[in-house]
């Protein structure tokens, strides 16, 4: 077999096929370039236009800057010299380096407001309290509302608003305590002493006397008012009553109250003696003194069980007024006299402190009564209308006018009565019934006028006071007084511890009327 014709394999021919170079498959092929391109110039873009804007930020804040003054520390010697406006309040503590006179009238300026800075030992609210009681929500300001004393009315006195329990808007469970007898509880007490005149002496002379009184108690709590007029144990328990009543002291358990259960006594014997139509009996002299002291014991202690027989006692003085607007010795519709109308009178403001319905009539009558009494030439005040004015007769209508229709110290008719009949009266003469009256009078008036009056009573009355080591320690002796043969030991006694306990035993006037604020940590203690 021949090899030399054979001829060798070729190898394979690999042939590669291009496809088209179409504009679609370039554009393909470049997408993701162009796409990274676009977005990385779009960056810088954004981050070259925001360094700009911030750079002709910083040239605008240079160039405000040039043109505003350099600020240079003030030294204390240039604080000093800057002037302040009207509307800045100094911030002085001390109100001896402030030359600004806040005082309503030139004449009254006092240091502080009664009742002042409290005493931070004492007690916390109302003394003999009933601290377990639920709380009483603050009724609404006098004159607003159409519940309770009846709807507004317009009084005279300085603005438009009334005195604590005056008409209008106190419900008659609702009780106005922080405007009424705070000012006897162990918060205020001690400060409203000291500022309004009382001292170690007098205070030390109301002690003696309580202790008098409880040596005079009966066992059933009675106190009995002997006189050539015989016996008026009605009259007698109410004086006997108030004295504590003043002072603070309630039927409440207290460990500061020694005198709790002789003060139960007493108001469970006029509760008793008390009849359906609210009349605890006797006179109206008797009447209004028992309504007085029971609205006090019921506004102090704020207790439930007195309620009824305090709202009883001011709706049978209501019921008999007189159309004229008095009262007399009975209790009937008989026009009245100053004597008894000022008891009747003072009943009712008692039971506005409270916080019991007072109807609006009832104030308005007793207004037109007083007028009808005034002696608009001397502005004193007669036992019945169209008889002569009397210091004694004086110093009663004052004081109701001061009550009921927030007569301030501003009033011309105030000013010249007292003048005329106070200030030339004086407490020299014995007269407990006047020492009384005039007392709270000028108490509420207040000034320089206040000042002298309480020094020369406070004296004669500490001066006169039994200090023996007798029965009668701590009592005054009737025989010189002209209503020693009716009152005795037990009235003159009574009334003239009331006198000494007037510092306390209601806020001047003045000072709530001309709207001055109290303490805040008064109004602490006695927040309920």
């Amino acid at each position: 077999m021949s090899t030399g014709n054979s001829k060798p394999k070729q190898a394979p021919v690999i042939v590669l096929k291009e496809e088209p170079n179409t504009f679609r498959r370039y554009m393909m092929l470049m997408l993701p370039s162009l796409f990274g391109s676009v977005v990385f110039h779009a960056v810088l873009v954004a981050a070259f236009i925001g360094y700009v804007m911030m750079q002709s930020d910083v040239k605008a804040v240079d160039k405000q800057a040039q043109k505003e003054e350099p600020i240079v520390a003030q030294t204390p010697e240039e604080e000093r010299k800057e002037t302040f406006s009207v509307t800045d309040i100094d911030p002085s503590p001390d109100p001896q380096e402030r030359d600004t006179n806040i005082n309503f009238e030139g004449d009254r300026i006092a240091e502080v407001s009664v009742p002042g800075t409290v005493i931070p030992d004492a007690a916390v609210g109302i003394l003999n309290g009933d601290k377990t009681a639920p709380p009483v929500s603050i009724a609404a300001p006098g004159g607003f509302g159409s519940g309770g004393q009846g709807g507004a009315i317009e009084v005279s006195g300085p603005g438009n608003s009334m005195a604590i329990g005056e008409i209008g808007g106190y419900g008659p469970r609702g009780v106005p305590l922080q405007g009424s007898f705070f000012g006897r509880s162990g918060a205020t007490r001690e400060y409203a002493l000291r500022n309004g005149g009382g001292t170690d002496a007098s205070e030390a002379a109301v002690a003696k006397g309580l202790k008098w009184l409880i040596r005079q108690q009966m066992t059933d709590g009675r106190w009995s008012l002997s006189g050539n007029e015989g016996s008026n144990d009605i009259a007698g328990t109410a004086l006997g009553l108030l004295p504590f009543l003043a002072a603070g002291k309630t039927h409440k358990p207290a460990k500061d109250n020694a005198y709790d259960k002789n003060i139960d006594k007493a108001l469970k014997f006029l509760v008793r003696q008390q009849k359906p139509n609210g009349f605890f009996g006797g006179t109206m002299y008797s009447h209004g003194l028992a309504a007085i002291a029971m609205c006090e014991a019921y506004g102090l202690s704020q207790d439930p069980s007195l309620y009824k027989s305090a709202q009883m006692g001011v709706n049978l003085i209501v019921n008999v007024q007189h159309e004229g607007g008095g009262w007399r010795y009975s209790p009937s519709k008989t026009a009245g006299d100053m004597s008894v109308a000022g008891w009747q009178i003072m009943a009712i403001k008692s039971g506005q402190m409270a916080g019991l319905d007072v109807p609006t009539l009832a104030v308005t009558r007793s207004k037109n009564f007083l007028n009808a009494c005034q002696d608009k030439t001397t502005q004193g005040y007669g036992y019945i209308a169209g008889s002569g004015s009397t210091p004694r007769m004086t110093a009663v209508g004052l004081l109701c006018r001061q009550y009921m229709e927030n007569w301030g110290p501003s009033r011309p008719e105030m000013i010249k009565a007292i003048n005329t009949y106070i200030k030339t009266t004086g407490p020299i003469p014995q007269d407990v019934y006047f020492y009384y009256y005039a007392t709270q009078v000028m108490h509420h008036f207040g000034g320089e006028a206040w000042k002298d009056w309480n020094e020369k009573m406070r004296e004669m009355l500490v001066k006169k006071q039994d200090n023996t080591s007798g029965a009668n320690q701590g009592s005054w002796a009737p025989e010189a007084d002209p209503f020693g043969r009716t009152g005795g030991r037990l009235m003159l006694t009574s009334l003239n511890l009331l006198t000494l306990e007037v510092y306390y035993r209601y806020l001047p006037l003045y000072y709530r009327d001309a709207g001055y604020k109290m303490d805040k940590a008064v109004q602490n203690a006695i927040a309920p």
